[in-house]
């Protein structure tokens, strides 16, 4: 990787209890997307503002990138699951996620061969669900006796054309994996004329909003939980 288009920022999360630090790398090459966008911070806020919720959990992060938030859930306790995915066809990327994860001392595992570390990278494409992807790190998971408690996505309804495949995807996950996960995520509005309610009726999710203490600093900013209906 070019290091030039890399660049480097740190975030911290303290309350008078606990801290963390996490340094993250974004790529600085429009065509990757690599950016922390203000709904990453938001989504990582509540996380650390309800951090108890997400310790020794099994968390999934998709189009993580950046990946703030699965990187802050790395390192909530030492027996906290990541997954943190991202597109496949896009090796910049997964390197990207790879550099953050060593930047925070974080051992990591190439899909999903464990050796006992607590954080995987993995590729993964919304939508897709053959054996070389999203199917097989559902089976990897099952092998290791772990199963998927919480799907975190930031800014993942960004464009209205991926808005039924990252839907799907997440619907596969609860329905045939883990009835009882939730999918938190977070958005910046950007237009009112976009939904997704139909979708969520498509795939019998139910989706509402949580309320966050940096709803003030961020007003366009929101977090979303889904999950299946009849759970």
């Amino acid at each position: 990787m070019d290091s030039r288009q890399l660049n480097t920022k740190e975030f911290h999360f303290e309350d008078e209890n606990d801290e963390r630090t996490v340094i993250i790398t974004e790529l600085l090459d429009p065509s990757y997307g690599c950016y922390v966008w203000p709904s990453a911070i938001v989504l990582s806020n509540y996380i650390w503002e309800e951090r108890k919720l997400f310790q020794g959990k099994t968390i999934l992060e998709l189009g993580a990138g950046t990946s703030l938030p699965g990187l802050l859930c790395a390192s909530l306790s030492s027996n906290t699951h990541v997954i943190l995915t991202d597109r496949g066809d896009v090796p910049q990327i997964l390197e990207n996620i790879r550099e953050g994860a060593r930047l925070n001392a974080i051992n990591i595992s190439e899909d999903g061969d464990s050796n006992d570390q607590r954080l995987w990278i993995w590729g993964l494409m919304w939508g897709e669900f053959e054996m070389d992807g999203l199917l097989g790190l559902l089976n990897k998971i099952e092998d290791e006796g772990l199963q998927i408690d919480w799907i975190l996505g930031s800014d993942t309804f960004y464009d209205p054309k991926d808005f039924e495949d990252i839907i799907s995807t997440v619907a596969f996950i609860l329905t045939h994996h883990s009835r009882g996960a939730k999918f938190l995520t977070s958005y910046q509005e950007r237009s009112s004329k976009r939904s997704i309610q139909y979708l969520l009726d498509k795939y019998n999710l139910h989706c509402k909003r949580i309320s966050h203490d940096t709803e003030q600093q961020n007003a366009d900013c929101f977090v979303l939980l889904i999950q299946l209906k009849d759970v």
